[in-house]
């Protein structure tokens, strides 16, 4: 391993904002914190960098100890590369002395700056505008050179702080595309914090999701949106049509030997409706007698009737609003008299509010996971 946390805490006053976190990361892995505002992500980020001191933990880069507890090493000697949300350019300094400002720092020679500055324009896309100024610049141009910045001084480590957040989202799919290929190409190990899921999703190896200061589960963008560990990754891995209810029956999938489990919903029906879904054996221990169904909207299919259908979780409902999203009818139904379910839904073609439908939830595809 290349990157090792652990036991990370910090506080300020009676608020535990960073609780027990571990972490372990190969050289050049990507890996994003994910989380609401407040979770403590970027708190992670800053005690990684020098800038926040732990109140307890242990955190090793390479073969050097950079915080145990007892001694923290100076945030210039850790030898890392920042860049901040705002980009945090000297708008006063051209593109090359921003760059450059760093290898100055260190008293580097005027020619081997001049040569990496050259080098680095050419690595971000930017041959030929040394010479400008960051308000000369646009958006996505000012966040290539924050990372040409943070690179100059060739760092073991590259900690992104919401990088992408001021970009427009076409530019910013863009740039995520274009800095992934830059960090691979480099082999250089990136934490990068962000509240986006498909910002996180398109540019990590593993993604760590964190809740409150603690993290909820950490593994590749696959593994978090087909096997959530709970409801609240479940919800912020991408969009989620989850049911609540009491676990009423239990069996085995012959096919593949999947554990199903059935849910008892309330809101539904008056007598209460009977949802069928997949359980891991992980998670299976920590279900207490009730869980969360699990379906997200591209697994959900919509029926006008029901005349020729039968099949499990089969639900009736309203349709509230449909609108055309990415090539595709995106539908919202309600559930139930007192409309307590909405449930996110694509047909195959437009249906009137109001509309009657049936709801189809196919048990394979829906997963029953912790509250």
């Amino acid at each position: 391993m290349y990157l090792q946390i652990k036991q990370l805490n910090k506080s300020y006053g009676s608020r535990q904002v960073v609780s027990d976190i571990d972490l372990t990361m190969e050289e050049g892995e990507i890996l994003s914190l994910l989380g609401p505002s407040g979770c403590g992500k970027t708190t992670i980020l800053r005690m990684i960098a020098g800038l926040v001191a732990p109140d307890s933990g242990f955190i090793q880069i390479g073969d050097r100890v950079i915080y145990d507890g007892k001694r923290e090493m100076p945030v210039e000697e850790r030898g890392l590369g920042m860049v901040f949300q705002d980009y945090a350019l000297w708008p006063h300094m051209t593109v090359a002395r921003n760059i450059a400002f760093g290898l100055r720092l260190r008293r580097t020679p005027a020619k081997v700056i001049a040569k990496r500055v050259q080098e680095l324009l050419e690595l971000v896309n930017l041959p030929g505008m040394g010479e400008r100024y960051p308000y000369q610049l646009s958006g996505g141009q000012q966040q290539r050179v924050a990372v040409a910045r943070a690179l100059a001084t060739e760092p073991r480590v590259i900690l992104l702080d919401e990088p992408l957040s001021s970009l427009d989202t076409a530019l910013r799919e863009t740039m995520s595309a274009e800095l992934v290929q830059l960090f691979k190409r480099l082999k250089i190990t990136t934490i990068n914090v962000t509240h986006d899921q498909n910002e996180a999703m398109n540019m990590s190896d593993r993604i760590m999701v964190l809740r409150d200061g603690k993290v909820q589960q950490i593994g590749t963008p696959i593994d978090l949106y087909l096997k959530p560990a709970n409801a609240f990754v479940a919800s912020f891995m991408g969009p989620a049509n989850m049911f609540s209810g009491e676990l009423v029956r239990e069996g085995v999938h012959a096919a593949d030997q999947e554990h199903m489990l059935a849910l008892r919903v309330s809101g539904i029906s008056q007598q209460g409706t009977v949802v069928t879904g997949v359980v891991r054996e992980e998670v299976r221990e920590r279900l207490n007698g009730s869980g969360m169904l699990l379906c997200r909207p591209d697994d959900v299919r919509v029926y006008d009737n029901v005349q020729q259908i039968e099949h499990p979780n089969l639900v009736p409902g309203a349709v509230t609003h449909s609108s055309f999203v990415g090539g595709r009818w995106r539908t919202l139904v309600t559930l139930g008299e007192n409309r307590e379910y909405t449930v996110q839904a694509f047909a195959a073609s437009q249906l009137q509010p109001q509309q009657s439908v049936w709801l189809e939830l196919p048990p394979e595809r829906c997963q029953i996971v912790p509250l």
